[in-house]
């Protein structure tokens, strides 16, 4: 009853504060799912696959996994993107959705770029409130069962070089709901605005350190912030490690298989009182690189 009994928590947030988007802990290495204009970024095809699992032992926690592609348009500025989302929570919540982006990138001075990316798309929505053994939950109106399709609509800039990146967005700007069950309550929705940034630094011939941040502010919602640094180890191995504002402390290990087949792992300790009733979140993410014909084809270390 006790597990219930925080998901009908966790729900009255959701429909109070508007719907929190799932936020991956290796978002420094998977740059689409936070901002449609980081594709303009890198010169190669990028196929990256993430899974993550929070809250483990934490009977119903959230699960969501990502897989997103995006690839520059021959000799062009110009850069398309396709993602794929789903994200479930117990067997309450589910939502699955595809979105497409685009990106148009201008050079500022020598190196340097502004890219300009929008997004959108379409998901699934079904929330099974009824399935909660909940007396108050089944007689509220709140939590009538919902079954919706949604569109979004998002933006995103960001100035770039080989060794910074600033950028701003808000990847679910316009996210409203198109259709499904009239009978069932709808969410209000409060865009989600992500101002992120990196800079590669030399320490040596074999160790390069990458310090981001991420500081992500809904409405209705605390403030957010990631603050993360990862090392480069001869090319190879990423070392790293974040602290995500009243929520976490995440360990970040990455290694480079291939020079353009890169596989990474994190762990998130809970600094909230839920860390009494669980192990953790694990997230494992893979990425591959693809040459694009008529392009230079260097490493991204971003």
């Amino acid at each position: 009853m006790k597990f219930f009994l925080i998901i009908a928590f966790q729900l009255v947030f959701i429909v109070a504060l508007g719907q929190q988007k799932a936020l991956f802990t290796q978002y420094m290495f998977n740059g689409l799912v936070v901002n449609p204009s980081y594709s303009a970024i890198d010169e190669a095809l990028n196929v990256t696959a993430v899974s993550r699992h929070q809250w483990v032992g934490f009977k119903g926690a959230p699960n969501t996994q990502s897989f997103s592609i995006h690839t520059p348009i021959k000799e062009s500025n110009s850069s398309i993107g396709l993602m794929l989302m789903r994200d479930q929570i117990g067997e309450v919540i589910k939502e699955n959705g595809v979105f497409l982006s685009f990106a148009q990138r201008v050079q500022l001075a020598e190196g340097s770029f502004l890219a300009i990316g929008v997004n959108g798309g379409f998901s699934k929505y079904v929330a099974n409130y009824s399935q909660v053994p909940s007396e108050s939950i089944g007689t509220d109106p709140v939590f009538s069962d919902q079954n919706d399709l949604r569109g979004n609509f998002g933006f995103g800039v960001t100035l770039f070089s080989d060794r910074y990146y600033v950028g701003f967005s808000s990847p679910f700007f316009y996210y409203r709901d198109l259709g499904g069950d009239a009978t069932s309550s709808k969410t209000a929705y409060s865009p989600h605005y992500m101002l992120q940034g990196g800079y590669l630094l030399d320490l040596g011939e074999d160790l390069k350190l990458k310090p981001t941040t991420l500081v992500k502010y809904v409405k209705g919602s605390p403030l957010q912030v990631d603050l993360n640094a990862n090392l480069l180890i001869k090319e190879t191995f990423w070392i790293g490690i974040s602290w995500r504002s009243f929520e976490s402390l995440d360990f970040i290990a990455e290694i480079q298989i291939t020079p353009n087949l890169q596989l990474g792992y994190s762990y998130d300790f809970t600094t909230t009182s839920l860390a009494k009733t669980q192990k953790g979140s694990h997230e494992v993410m893979l990425n591959i690189r693809f040459p694009v014909r008529g392009r230079e084809f260097p490493r991204c270390y971003f």
